[in-house]
């Protein structure tokens, strides 16, 4: 049976008020254990108290540190997401600047830097071939094309309309090039044809046929038509050949070109 706790105080609070009882060695023994009987359910309240306080910190104190967590998680996350846009954003970025340092920006061709290693690539497989086959291959040529009296078109018509000529001059090439070999653009008014499987017989016929495609082409730019035609050095893969050696026969085959009339076709 459960004890009524305020009843039992009420009854032991009568039982000592009744005067004839006051001198009662029961009434006194009783007085004192209902003394320390208060005095542990005082110690008992203090402790429950304690207990409660210490239980509330403990919430608070787990609160705290869950929502602590909860923003130091909210901001990794925010740095995570930074961080991923700032990688893209570098991924991007490097795939422009890679885009920048390989691509002509006015013809949008392979400029001068992208046509060396694509002519070191093609040189390399060339000795590959020769090595591995145990005979002498002439499978590679390059063409040096310079656009004929450029400097005449920009002092007649401004810079712009030249840039305008070798944007579109660069275009038609390309077309011609277009399944044969890579063309780009050398510095200035000058470009370079790389001419992998092609013999010197070849890579003349494809050239002549490139340089006939410009003479018969005109550009009206602003209402201003021009025409203009190229000169052409052709020279192919030669046995202890070098990049440098395979340009320079090039480049000196089209230099005869212009020193002979121009708008030709000169093998070296």
């Amino acid at each position: 049976m459960k004890t009524d706790f305020t009843e039992l105080e009420k009854t032991i609070h009568d039982i000592l008020a009744v005067p004839e009882y006051r001198d009662h060695p029961a009434s006194k023994a009783l007085k004192q254990l209902w003394e320390i009987n208060q005095d542990q359910w005082d110690r008992m309240d203090r402790l429950t108290r304690l207990s409660d306080s210490y239980q509330d910190m403990m919430i608070q104190r787990e609160r705290s540190l869950s929502e602590r967590f909860d923003k130091h998680l909210r901001q990794l996350e925010k740095m995570t997401r930074i961080s991923d846009r700032y990688q893209r954003s570098l991924r991007q970025l490097n795939i422009e600047l890679e885009k920048t340092s390989l691509i002509d920006p006015l013809t949008e061709l392979p400029n001068r830097r992208m046509m060396m290693k694509r002519l070191s690539q093609a040189f390399d497989e060339q000795q590959e071939d020769e090595s591995s086959k145990g005979v002498r291959i002439e499978d590679l040529a390059v063409a040096m094309i310079d656009i004929d009296y450029f400097k005449k078109v920009n002092d007649e018509f401004g810079h712009q309309v030249g840039d305008d000529v070798l944007i579109a001059l660069g275009k038609l090439m390309q077309r011609v090039m277009d399944g044969f070999g890579v063309i780009g653009r050398w510095g200035g008014e000058e470009f370079l044809v790389i001419l992998p499987c092609h013999n010197v017989k070849d890579a003349s016929i494809l050239m002549e046929s490139l340089r006939s495609k410009v003479d018969a082409y005109s550009i009206n730019v602003e209402g201003n038509i021009v025409s203009t035609s190229v000169s052409i050095g052709v020279s192919s893969y030669q046995e202890h050949d070098t990049m440098d050696s395979l340009l320079s026969r090039a480049d000196n085959a089209l230099y005869l070109a212009k020193s002979q009339g121009r708008n030709s076709v000169i093998l070296g």
